[in-house]
């Protein structure tokens, strides 16, 4: 994957908002109160002190939405409420495949998941979204059910020491939603071609190199390599030398000017591949 292109279609995931503002407007449409989401479906009240330290906000804000707009448990859901719903499920699908991408590169800086999940909300279509989309239609009640179930998990998520082996309840969670109501099967296969989009590559190479540079020189000088490599052979290049784990050639090919005569040679068997 190079350069920047979608997934799916042509046109960006609708109604999938970033991780600033619009979640907080999207809670505020549903009508719920901060610190109390009466979550009706699931028979109690979860409280916002129930839930861990850094909670996703979109989990936060299906709460909240639950609270505002569901009755009881024989309740058929407003239109509205499926929308939004739609929405936060999509945008905390999106924000699980940042946080594996970083967890990958052991990006821990909050500012750079939050560049990762926005460029995906480039990349996702309406058609990527558009399978799980029509089963709701047909059956409304059943992003209430998704959504219910992210909350319970994010809610009673459980302890893990740091460096444990046990995998964390999103990676069993996440995962086993994608493959029941989106179809997508191999969650390894679709971060790999997430992870080879150009602009995704930049933000790691840009927040990697930021922590693992001594000298800021070569790391400005790299980053204006980047911001001027529109097709994203740059990236796709010095993307190789960061797994292989070998900064020091990345160094030294471009403190040299080696790495154009690379990324021309990389150009041009791309351009064989696509039949160009």
């Amino acid at each position: 994957m190079q350069g920047r292109h979608r997934l799916g279609g042509a046109s960006a995931a609708p109604g999938v908002h970033g991780v600033g503002g619009t979640v907080e407007v999207i809670v505020v449409a549903c009508g719920a109160y901060p610190g109390q989401q009466r979550d009706h479906m699931a028979g109690g009240i979860i409280t916002a002190d129930q839930f861990p330290s850094g909670t996703s906000r979109y989990t936060l804000a299906m709460a909240k939405c639950l609270g505002s707009g569901l009755a009881s448990v024989a309740a058929t859901p407003s239109r509205t409420i499926v929308q939004t719903l739609i929405n936060l499920v999509q945008g905390r699908m999106l924000e699980y495949l940042a946080d594996r991408i970083c967890r990958g590169y052991d990006i821990q800086d909050r500012q750079a998941r939050q560049r990762v999940v926005s460029a995906l909300l480039g990349i996702f279509s309406d058609e990527f979204f558009a399978l799980f989309r029509s089963r709701i239609e047909f059956r409304p009640n059943l992003v209430v059910q998704i959504a219910r179930r992210i909350i319970r998990k994010e809610a009673h998520a459980e302890q893990r020491l740091p460096g444990s082996p046990v995998r964390q309840p999103a990676d069993r969670l996440y995962p086993a939603i994608f493959r029941k109501y989106f179809e997508y099967r191999n969650l390894g296969i679709l971060l790999e071609m997430v992870e080879s989009d150009a602009e995704i590559q930049k933000i790691i190479l840009g927040t990697l190199l930021e922590k693992q540079l001594t000298e800021p020189d070569i790391y400005r000088q790299i980053m204006q390599i980047l911001a001027e490599d529109d097709e994203g052979i740059a990236s796709n290049l010095f993307m190789g030398y960061i797994t292989d784990n070998d900064l020091g050639t990345l160094v030294n090919k471009v403190q040299s000017g080696a790495w154009k005569s690379e990324m021309q040679a990389l150009k041009r068997r791309l351009a064989h591949l696509r039949g160009e």
